[in-house]
């Protein structure tokens, strides 16, 4: 179902299409998701975070950077934080070729080696960004004595190969860099509809319904999210200072905050 919902609603968002599925995996709604997008009042961020960079304590998903590789120097330090605590927790970093030529990709690789931070990390590859690359992805991870493995961008496929590497993440076997050739697949939920249909799991008519359902229930979603409020002026300040435990603001803030205020009263006239 979750799959089905992904290709229908988020066909054409290219690369905010796995923080979608994140997302929608973990357990967010189409509705949770398109309040997130609008920045209305029910976005669990309240505004906090750009379109496409949804997060949730709750549901366990980290915030996504707007930088192409920020995010996984974060990734490696959640992993050592769950090996230090024992939690028997591991990370999944999602990041596209770009990344893998970023500072931050060999600072966060190199580091969960050394501390066998219980991660892996996920490249997708596509041989459309250029220049192309002089060492694979995948490759990569050698040098920093993590294991390394790829695997064309088929949904089963990859869904054993992450499945493994995260077992052996738990187990204390250290990260894995895993690079997904999704050009070999161009379109991979395409493919794994074909092979459920093959199957016979999956019937024309049944995924037809199905689809004209979830276009229904994004119609809804969509006039929903766009009609709801937006959030308070003084949202802008909440979860950006811990104060202790009053939750009281610093000066500074709080002088922001004011000056906010009295020209948004001002402008409201």
């Amino acid at each position: 179902r979750t799959m089905r919902v992904l290709r229908v609603a988020f066909i054409s968002s290219g690369a905010m299409e796995v923080i979608a599925a994140a997302a929608l995996v973990r357990g967010v709604s189409p509705q949770q998701y398109l309040d997130h997008a609008c920045g209305n009042d029910a976005d669990v961020l309240r505004g906090h975070g750009t379109p496409g960079t949804f997060a949730s304590r709750a549901l366990r998903i980290a915030s996504p950077s707007v930088q192409v590789s920020q995010h996984l120097t974060h990734a490696a330090g959640l992993a050592w934080a769950a090996r230090l605590r024992k939690t028997g927790e591991a990370v999944l970093a999602f990041f596209s070729e770009t990344a893998a030529d970023a500072g931050d990709f060999h600072s966060a690789v190199n580091f969960a080696g050394v501390v066998m931070a219980p991660s892996v990390f996920l490249c997708m590859t596509d041989g459309a960004e250029a220049p192309a690359p002089d060492v694979e992805v995948h490759d990569k991870g050698i040098g920093y004595g993590v294991s390394s493995e790829e695997c064309s961008g088929h949904a089963s496929e990859v869904f054993e190969r992450v499945g493994s590497a995260l077992s052996r993440a738990r187990s204390g076997e250290g990260p894995t860099l895993i690079e997904v050739r999704i050009s070999t697949d161009p379109d991979p939920l395409e493919k794994l509809r074909g092979a459920l249909l093959a199957e016979g799991t999956l019937t024309e008519s049944d995924d037809f319904a199905f689809r004209r359902e979830v276009l229904a229930e994004l119609e809804r979603a969509t006039v929903e999210a766009f009609d709801k409020a937006l959030p308070p002026i003084d949202s802008l300040f909440e979860n950006v200072f811990s104060g202790g435990s009053d939750g009281r603001l610093s000066p500074l803030l709080e002088r922001q905050r004011a000056a906010l205020r009295a020209a948004h009263e001002g402008h409201s006239r």
